[in-house]
């Protein structure tokens, strides 16, 4: 009779214990939107993308195919396509945003836990959560509404907030993550940040920040290894709250 093999068990990472030690005294959440909270990758990124070519054909009188390659090389140089758009070509990123994200979201809105579920995990998160995305404010709200979460974060850091120093900045801009952190009044070292783009963890872990890889909504494959940017990794926000730490009673 043939053996069944095991699963591979996910790899723990370093430290395990007190790195979980670490965020059940975390006093601030950086929450990130976009395939951390809900599914944006069944669709949603797909309608906004088509729709960021579409703008950037037109402004910079090109073809859609050498717009989409502006927007990747953009999105990979900056974190965040309008930066690169005001920055080289002085193109206002309301415009963009309203171009972009203008649309009705709800036939994109999926997320594998449902509605009254993802509340709940939400709120059981210790300390003040905000959402930080790279998205514009209008979007960001309107998810939130839809996703029946209005109430559950402290508040919402958005594209449209994201100039410091004179300079449009986002995710993954370390000048930004510590900005948070001063912003809400948490210390770096009790901070922690999600995002499911384990590129954008770096810098917020260099600063001291605690991270977490939300990898389940986008990432097919499992993973292989620790990632060495990444202090907890989870599939969603579920198994992130079950593997904190249990409150004594």
């Amino acid at each position: 009779m043939p053996i069944k093999k095991r699963p591979a068990p996910r790899p723990e990472t370093a430290d395990d214990g007190q790195v979980r030690g670490r965020f059940s005294r975390t006093r601030l959440w950086l929450v990130d939107m976009d395939d951390t909270i809900f599914n944006a990758s069944a669709g949603m990124l797909e309608a906004i993308h088509r729709r960021m070519e579409a703008f950037i054909a037109q402004r910079l009188g090109i073809s859609i195919e050498e717009a989409q390659r502006v927007q990747k090389d953009y999105w990979r140089q900056y974190g965040a396509t309008f930066v690169g758009l005001e920055r080289h070509h002085g193109i206002n990123p309301q415009e963009f945003f309203d171009a972009a994200h203008d649309f009705d979201l709800v036939p994109y809105l999926k997320t594998p836990t449902g509605k009254g579920r993802l509340r709940a995990v939400l709120k059981a998160m210790p300390g003040k959560k905000v959402v930080l995305t790279n998205g514009p404010g209008k979007y960001a709200h309107e998810v939130l509404r839809l996703l029946r979460l209005e109430g559950v974060f402290e508040d919402v850091v958005s594209a449209n907030d994201m100039r410091l120093c004179g300079l449009w900045r986002s995710k993954p801009d370390a000048l930004l993550f510590a900005h948070m952190a001063s912003r809400f009044g948490a210390p770096l070292r009790q901070t922690a940040f999600i995002d499911d783009n384990p590129n954008n963890l770096m810098p917020a872990k260099a600063l001291g920040m605690m991270t977490v890889w939300c990898r389940g909504l986008r990432n097919a494959l499992p993973v292989s290894a620790a990632h060495p940017w990444a202090d907890l990794v989870v599939d969603n926000l579920d198994e992130l709250v079950r593997s904190l730490p249990k409150k004594s009673a």
